[in-house]
């Protein structure tokens, strides 16, 4: 698998921020973020559901651990419940990485709801987002969206625009 030089960045970002652990569902275009991550780097710990990311990060929060959170912006629907019932009502700012599904070359049609509904979803559950177009601000944009979570303990994201690459692009 070629790992692509924003993923790098990326990747290091997270490892500078001091993260312990990087909780994902795996995906195409995160999985040059975490190939990337060194060895000596945070934690990883897959899962199956979104949810149960957004549930396993808050709680490492709780102990005052530093997680991330990785996952498919197909599965935000998922999280919901558990961004609004833990994130949001003990101020665990969360930094989350989305990559984009349904939008520019999409070929599945049951990713297009989820995907135009993404930028919407997160403002309504008062999630800053920060649409990652120009891969040269990878990792500053990634830096910055965990310095907001971590610092003002509001959930941030970024989120990975498919003309990114790094998987699924049609275009």
């Amino acid at each position: 698998m070629t790992v692509l030089e924003w993923q790098i960045e990326i990747a290091q970002a997270i490892e500078q921020a001091g993260v312990d652990a990087v909780v994902y569902v795996p995906d195409a275009r995160l999985r040059g973020i975490v190939e990337a991550l060194s060895d000596a780097g945070p934690r990883l710990r897959t899962l199956t559901r979104e949810e149960e990311c957004i549930a396993f990060a808050c709680g490492l929060l709780a102990a005052g651990a530093r997680p991330v959170v990785l996952m498919q912006c197909s599965g935000l629907g998922n999280a919901l419940n558990a961004v609004g019932s833990l994130c949001l009502p003990y101020g665990l700012g969360l930094p989350m990485v989305l990559s984009m599904r349904g939008t520019l070359g999409e070929g599945n049609p049951a990713q297009v709801p989820m995907g135009r509904a993404t930028p919407a979803l997160l403002a309504a559950v008062a999630i800053q987002s920060f649409t990652l177009v120009d891969p040269g601000l990878a990792g500053q944009t990634m830096a910055g969206a965990i310095e907001l979570a971590f610092r003002t303990g509001t959930s941030a994201a970024v989120v990975l625009d498919a003309l990114l690459g790094g998987g699924r692009e049609a275009i």
